[in-house]
């Protein structure tokens, strides 16, 4: 094969993956549509998220579930010979089942309202010997500037197919 065939095979691999990622989207975005609005977004542990989401169908849906769930993710970067690269762990995840087993027609529009308690910060992975919980202290010391964490409340419709979902990016202050 000469370089100018791989490359054009290179091309069109390429090429198709981004038309089936496109697709992808496209479909969902047929289906219909969830937006989460979030009057504040930077919070502290302990505190409880208040929001809502709207949910619109376009297509006729069976939904299994509709929820609501507050996601951390921790990312750890670690550096070597040259390099450096982030590993990310979802850490957290507690949900709020709204619906189940619903049947929604073309053309429903609803508005959800929901609160979703935010953990302590001691709380996830919580550790009963004391001698661990102080390893884990002194090891999140010294890499607390290479840990980080993220956080998203998201909405999701699983449904048969394609799941319908939006989300919206927060702040937990002080976590780490």
């Amino acid at each position: 094969m000469s370089d100018s065939n791989v490359i054009v095979l290179i091309i069109a691999i390429v090429g198709a993956i981004v038309i089936g990622v496109g697709v992808f989207f496209l479909l969902r975005f047929l289906r219909g549509t969830i937006k989460v609005h979030l009057p504040v977004k930077s919070f502290n542990p302990g505190d409880e998220i208040k929001g809502k989401f709207d949910l619109h169908i376009k297509k006729p849906i069976h939904g299994k579930r509709l929820l609501v769930s507050l996601i951390g993710t921790q990312h750890v970067r670690s550096t070597g010979k040259n390099e450096s690269r982030t590993r990310s762990n979802e850490v957290f995840r507690q949900e709020t089942v709204l619906e189940t087993d619903e049947d929604y027609r073309a053309g429903f529009m609803q508005t959800y309202d929901f609160k979703i308690p935010i953990p302590e910060a001691g709380k996830i992975g919580e550790i009963d010997n004391p001698l661990a919980k102080t390893l884990v202290a002194l090891g999140n010391m010294a890499n607390r500037g290479r840990i980080r964490m993220s956080w998203k409340v998201e909405a999701r419709l699983e449904a048969k197919g394609i799941d319908l979902v939006g989300s919206k990016k927060v702040n937990v202050n002080n976590f780490l």
